[in-house]
């Protein structure tokens, strides 16, 4: 009898993780990833390291003496294109129309290196270039078609058939797709053009240039496995109590091995309407609003009746919390269950049990 009993047991703890996966649910959005060609982003000499990775550019000094970047001669390139990578336009096809300063004081310090591990050293930012906006059959966010964008909107429309494919209702992109791609064939292209030296007033600075393209592209469902947040009562003391990353997690296979602290990866939140011939490209930077503290809102309530409502929008706006991310490919043919289009942006509101 015994026996039977454990026998009992042993078969419930052999079906209990089957029946778990067959009522696994997962809610998804579906992604865009651009994946840049990880051996050209990143330049090196034997006095200085250009980096690519994160949507930005990263300088490393090598030499135990300062480096300097003459702003003057920094630009930015896209898709052929070049424009001042200083601009105070963000917009590509303003800033290049934009006037270069040849002020001698416009420079950039990198440290020497000094210990065992050099910190990188950060130049600027490259996300204006890598995509973001609005997309259509008629119309890009730089205003033209590019070789780049039509090459994108090509193969985005073939791709995204093949992920309504995986769909017996044809409704939900449920499925993978994915594009390995040449330099030739790539859809977006992206680097920059810097001058350094050790002295400001050099009269012979030394160019160098790093560009990389898009060498996989993926169409596929992801969710963002949020941290757990520290309680109030866990921060008690003086321990270490660090928060974790929220996990962005892609339904395809990694296209390479890469650095989660150096992705060389862009991955756009993608919502597309079919019948307009419309895309938005967003970022999955994920935030957390934080609410207001009791202080605050008698504060704001008193600063309201005060000015007659004038002072209610500096309170409006609570602070937000942008948590660190990282990717994790789980593989295309990874059991996500039954599949449900999670229809809000906030990427924080995600709530994926496993």
């Amino acid at each position: 009898m015994k026996r039977l009993f454990y026998l009992l047991i042993c078969m419930a703890f052999a079906v209990m993780p089957i029946l778990a996966k067959d009522g696994l649910k997962t809610n998804f959005r579906t992604a865009l990833v651009m994946a840049y060609s990880p051996a050209n982003s990143i330049y090196e000499d034997e006095n200085i390291k250009l980096e690519i990775f994160n949507e930005q550019l990263w300088a490393t000094n090598k030499t135990e003496k300062t480096i300097f970047l003459d702003l003057s001669q920094c630009f930015l390139s896209h898709n052929g294109s070049s424009y001042p990578m200083f601009s105070k336009e963000t917009d590509e096809k303003k800033a290049s129309k934009q006037k270069i300063s040849n002020s001698i004081d416009e420079f950039i310090s990198i440290a020497p290196a000094t210990g065992t591990k050099q910190n990188e050293t950060w130049i600027c930012d490259l996300a204006p270039i890598v995509g973001y906006g609005t997309y259509s059959t008629t119309e890009t966010p730089s205003g033209k078609f590019s070789e780049y964008e039509e090459r994108l909107l090509n193969l985005l429309n073939e791709m995204v058939n093949e992920s309504l494919e995986a769909d017996p209702k044809g409704k939900n992109y449920i499925g993978t797709s994915h594009r390995h791609l040449t330099e030739d064939e790539s859809v977006n292209n992206i680097g920059a053009n810097i001058a350094y030296a050790f002295n400001k007033r050099a009269e012979d600075w030394t160019p160098i240039a790093i560009s990389t393209w898009v060498s996989d592209l993926f169409f596929t469902p992801y969710y963002v496995e949020m941290p757990k947040d520290i309680k109030k009562e866990e921060k008690r003391g003086f321990g270490v109590k660090k928060t974790e990353s929220a996990k962005i997690h892609m339904k395809a296979d990694s296209p390479f091995e890469f650095n989660e602290e150096k992705s060389p990866l862009t991955v756009y939140d993608w919502t597309g309407d079919f019948e307009k011939g419309t895309f938005d490209l967003n970022s999955t930077r994920v935030s957390k609003k934080k609410g207001m503290s009791f202080g605050k809102a008698m504060l704001a309530g008193l600063a309201t009746v005060a000015t007659g409502g004038v002072a209610a929008a500096l309170f409006t706006n609570p602070e937000e919390l942008y948590y660190k991310s990282i990717i994790i490919f789980d593989g295309q043919n990874d059991d996500w269950g039954k599949m449900t289009y999670f229809n809000n942006k906030d990427l924080s509101q995600f709530n994926n049990k496993r």
